[in-house]
C-alpha cells in the first residue's frame, strides 16, 4: 500500500476519476480486470502478487471477483487531505510520510568517514582545476 500511496504522491494523481471512467453506474467496485487496467494505465506498475494482495484486500464479501475501488481511493486519497475536512475546516490533516529506503542503522565508521573526506577533496579539487559544472542551470 504505501508503494502505491508513493507512486501516486510523486505523481499527484487523483485515481478516483480514472475508476469512474470505468464504473458508468458508480457502484463503488470493478471487475479484477478493469481494477488492474486503471492502475496499468496510470502507470502504476506493481507485481502479480502485489495486485492479488490489493485485490483480495479490497474485494467485495459477498462477490470476491468485484473489487471495491471506492474504499482503496479514500485511503489512498487520505495522503493529500482528510476525507471530513469540509465539516471541520480547522483540522489539519495528517502529512505522509514515505518509508526510507535508507537503512538508520546503516553509518560510516571513522575510518570510512576519513576516506569519505579524502575522496570529497580530491573530488573538489579536481571539478575545481577543471572547471567542470557539477549543477546545471536547468
Amino acid at each position: 500500500m504505501h508503494k502505491v500511496q508513493c507512486m501516486i504522491k510523486r505523481e499527484r494523481i487523483r485515481i478516483l476519476e480514472y475508476f469512474q471512467d470505468h464504473d458508468i453506474l458508480r457502484k463503488g467496485y470493478l471487475p479484477h480486470q478493469k481494477f488492474r487496467s486503471v492502475l496499468h494505465s496510470q502507470k502504476i506498475d506493481l507485481t502479480t502478487e502485489e495486485f492479488a494482495r490489493l485485490e483480495n484486500y479490497y474485494a467485495l464479501p459477498d462477490d470476491r471477483t468485484l473489487v471495491n475501488y471506492k474504499t482503496f481511493c479514500d485511503e489512498i486519497d487520505a495522503i493529500f487531505t482528510a476525507v471530513d475536512i469540509e465539516k471541520n475546516p480547522c483540522k489539519r490533516p495528517a502529512t505522509f510520510i514515505p518509508p526510507s529506503i535508507l537503512d538508520p542503522k546503516d553509518y560510516l565508521t571513522p575510518d570510512e568517514e576519513v576516506e569519505l573526506d579524502a575522496l570529497l577533496q580530491r573530488l573538489g579539487v579536481y571539478v575545481k582545476n577543471n572547471r567542470l559544472l557539477i549543477k546545471p542551470y536547468f
